[in-house]
């Protein structure tokens, strides 16, 4: 009896547990399938907004490049248009006249170089002495205010520093309005 009681109680046991397994299978059935089905579909959704992207940033790309292309044959043209290209157009006139013509429009364009030259000198002239001048005026000013105590001696240096480096630029600038006297006189002869 006790063999009988205890083959009864497994089989009843074994039951419990297979019915209790099949119970809970069917609650949970699917949800993988259903999450990897989302995630399918996510996917999918991330794929085709990257290959529209892509697609995008290919056909930008070549307008970019189409308009590159343009801006470099218009720059092309307009090269091969400017220059001098004295033979092209002799203006109606053949042989000693186009010289002549050509020597007269040379002539005109190194008298306008000359009086730029010139007009450049003066005003290098008249600038680096308005610099000096008014350099003297600001170092007398800055004396009176250190004698009489308005600025600390560190200011006075500081600002004396900034009045040298304007009187180098104004030698800087006086040097090259001499080069341009010199070749100006060098022209001149």
């Amino acid at each position: 009896m006790k063999n009988s009681i205890k083959t009864i109680f497994t089989i009843a046991l074994i039951f419990s547990f297979v019915v209790v397994g099949f119970a809970q299978k069917p609650e949970h059935a699917g949800k993988k399938d259903k999450t990897e089905k989302k995630i399918k579909k996510k996917k999918k959704k991330v794929q085709e907004k990257t290959e529209e992207e892509i697609e995008e940033t290919k056909q930008k790309k070549q307008k970019a490049e189409k308009k590159l292309k343009k801006v470099k044959e218009e720059k092309l043209e307009e090269f091969e248009e400017k220059g001098n290209s004295y033979g092209k157009d002799k203006y109606g006139l053949e042989g000693k006249a186009y010289g002549q013509e050509r020597a007269r429009q040379a002539k005109l364009k190194k008298e306008e170089k000359e009086k730029e030259l010139e007009d450049t000198v003066v005003r290098g002239e008249s600038k680096a002495s308005k610099a000096r001048e008014r350099v003297k005026e600001v170092k007398a000013s800055l004396k009176g205010k250190k004698k009489a105590g308005e600025i600390t001696e560190e200011e006075y240096k500081e600002k004396m520093e900034k009045l040298e480096a304007i009187e180098k630029e104004a030698d800087n600038l006086e040097e090259k309005v001499k080069k341009g006297k010199k070749l100006r006189k060098a022209k001149g002869d």
